[in-house]
């Protein structure tokens, strides 16, 4: 029988690669179908055990979401803005908003390593460990200085959990589920949203009321704090520190119904052991050149970074942290009905987030994220107009409640697409080797987008009001137009298969082709030899 050996060519990532697959191009075809028919039912005991485990991580996006709207409501409670002497559209209010990204930003450096040295879970624990910390300085502030220092610590630690809570709910999802599993990741930022958008309005009329819903962002990281250590650790971070078997358990419990001998088991044991290094650059700490080593990691890099900044300019972090301005804007002055219709909107976006996780594998990614676009620009350029007949004349009812009818449709559709994927698509462009490194990257110009915008909406709003939503229709036109160009498909493959696809010369041209049998083969990547039977 002739047995294929793996190619001599190296795979895109520096030292050498794990042991080889060893098994026949007729055993890859064999165990590739074998898969491809194999799709378990979402409640089988292996699947649920894994949503106890993705339900952690899950967690991870709910301390982020907590801090946006907790963020955007106490800014319109009086209480607050007596207390520091605050304008709810400023400079100084942007600053503020501003600092968290910048605390985010200063622990990109630590992120990557600790992910890479430590593991997903010890990077889940850090982070929710600094969180806790930064969570009390803030709703324990008596001064301004104070309560930037504690904002500063939060955004620190919250990139720890950003990078890890994706990174282990990509690595840790079924594959035949990937889309919907980790979709319903950043879906979670809309629990803490919610959450802190009611607990805010509860408390707007109490004394030093603001205090309450800052404490309330406790009990996320509080229970990621508790469980991490109680997850089992993502299989591909076993590869990459030479736990082959331990993966291989890993792979059996929670994707082949305990039995090691899965198709699936098996197909992701030989995938993984060809593509994901034991001596690659995730073993040193420094070492970020792997990311731009070939131009295969150059592409995917310029994917992760679009994304990353694409997810915060497209109109949305506005909506999130002065959705009560833009009502003011509209019209609504009122501090009760801003911090009610602030309260509705997250319930909103969390609906249409999770709507559009159940198709991301059935419509694709490039669709939704096209069309999301294509609709926001719609959506502000409508809104602008209204706004300002709203502003001009208090009295224009249709104009004002048209005008929040937009804010809300607009943060519908985009949750419906950039809400689940932010995370998900910079995790699936990114191999095992560079995924920690790059997605703290990737939240580095998160952060540094968010605080550019958070910052400089204060005074955009305060100077030229609703024109200021022209710069996104201006702005979204050019991100759909880079995304049709090159962002490629990743839906229906397995992470290590994506490497294929990347590969390829023209990456978008290859994503839109159906997956078959070369794919596989292309992934292990085989060479005849033939062997006397």
């Amino acid at each position: 029988m002739a047995r294929i050996e793996k190619s001599t060519s190296q795979p895109q990532h520096d030292g050498q690669p794990s042991q080889g697959h060893g098994v026949t191009l007729e055993e890859a075809a064999v165990i590739a179908d074998g898969a491809e028919h194999t799709k378990p039912s979402l409640w089988t005991l292996s699947m649920v055990r894994l949503y106890g485990c993705l339900f952690i991580g899950y967690l991870c996006a709910t301390t982020n979401g907590f801090d946006g709207a907790v963020m955007g409501g106490i800014n319109a409670m009086t209480s607050y803005q007596k207390y520091f002497h605050m304008v709810s559209a400023s400079s100084s209010t942007g600053l503020i908003f501003a600092i968290y990204n910048i605390g985010t930003a200063c622990s990109v450096p630590f992120v990557g390593p600790v992910n890479d040295r430590f593991g997903r879970r010890a990077g889940m624990f850090l982070g929710s460990t600094i969180i806790i910390i930064g969570t009390i300085i803030t709703a324990r502030a008596v001064n301004h200085g104070m309560f930037m220092g504690g904002r500063f610590v939060l955004g620190f630690g919250v990139c720890f959990v950003n990078v890890s809570g994706p990174v282990y709910v990509g690595e840790m999802a079924h594959p035949s589920w990937r889309g919907p599993l980790s979709g319903l990741y950043n879906c979670f930022w809309y629990i803490g949203s919610i959450v802190a958008a009611w607990v805010v309005y509860a408390a707007r009329q109490k004394a030093n009321g603001w205090r309450i819903p800052l404490y309330c962002q406790l009990i996320a990281s509080s229970i990621i704090f508790i469980f991490a250590w109680w997850l089992p650790e993502s299989p591909r971070w076993l590869i990459s520190q030479g736990r082959t078997e331990s993966a291989r358990a890993v792979l059996a419990r929670y994707h082949g119904e305990g039995d090691p001998e899965h198709p699936l088991v098996k197909l992701q044991m030989a995938e993984m052991e060809f593509q994901i290094s034991t001596q690659g650059s995730d073993k040193k700490w420094w070492d970020y050149s792997e990311l731009v080593s070939t131009r295969a990691q150059r592409r995917r890099l310029i994917c992760v970074l679009s994304m990353a900044v694409f997810g915060q300019w497209s109109g949305n972090s506005v909506t999130s942290y002065y959705l009560p301005v833009m009502l003011e804007n509209a019209g609504i002055t009122s501090q009760s009905k801003k911090l009610l219709l602030n309260g509705i909107n997250s319930p909103l976006c969390f609906v249409a987030s999770i709507t559009g996780t159940m198709f991301l594998d059935k419509a694709g990614r490039r669709p939704l994220l096209m069309c999301s676009l294509a609709c926001c620009i719609i959506c502000f350029s409508i809104l602008t107009p209204v706004s300002k007949l709203a502003d001009q004349n208090p009295d224009n009812t249709a104009a004002a409640n048209t005008s929040i009818a937009f804010i809300y449709l607009f943060g519908i559709i985009f949750s419906s697409a950039w809400t689940p994927l932010s995370p998900m698509y910079v995790v699936e462009c990114l191999d095992t080797n560079t995924r920690a490194k790059g997605k703290s990257l990737a939240q580095f110009f998160t952060a540094c987008a968010s605080a550019i915008i958070q910052y400089s909406s204060g005074p955009a709003f305060q100077h030229i009001k609703y024109y200021f939503y022209i710069c996104f229709i201006g702005w979204d036109v050019l991100e759909l137009v880079f995304i049709y160009f090159f962002w490629p498909e990743t839906k229906d493959r397995t992470l290590e298969e994506l490497d294929e696809l990347f590969q390829a010369r023209n990456p978008v041209k290859r994503s839109l082709e159906p997956k078959d049998l070369r794919t596989v083969l292309n992934t292990l990547q085989f060479e005849s030899k033939a062997e006397d039977a």
